[in-house]
């Protein structure tokens, strides 16, 4: 089986992922000619918000458990400061890329456009 193997995404402490219900995670849409591909055996990372949680890194293994009746599966879970802190670091081309700084206007509690809670 083929993995992509564009880029990832860590959290750079040594907390344990906890299981999370997909419906409580608000997500973009999974890219349908990436789902089969991807490896489930990794955890997700969410952003908590007092309302639920926002995906960082996911869509594609969350999409692919759902096809297998899966609904619900591992996440590590960070809050909003420590996301801006850095604590989220993705792995891009052979560099490393601190999100907390690269992506941290998308981190706004107003709607998030062309996302919806999945499950």
């Amino acid at each position: 089986m083929k993995h992509l193997e564009v880029c990832y995404k860590v959290v750079t402490d040594d907390r344990e992922p906890i299981l999370i219900k997909h419906s409580d995670i608000c997500s973009p849409p999974a890219n349908p000619d990436n789902i089969d591909n991807v490896d489930t055996s990794y955890p997700g990372i969410v952003i908590k918000y007092d309302n639920g949680y926002l995906l960082e890194d996911g869509c594609h293994r969350i999409a692919k458990l759902q096809k297998q009746g899966i609904f619900e599966s591992l996440f590590y879970v960070v809050t909003v400061d420590e996301y801006r802190s850095g604590i989220v670091k993705m792995r891009f081309q052979g560099d490393w890329i601190t999100l907390g700084e690269w992506n941290h206007d998308a981190l706004d509690t107003e709607s998030h456009e062309g996302l919806s809670h999945i499950g």
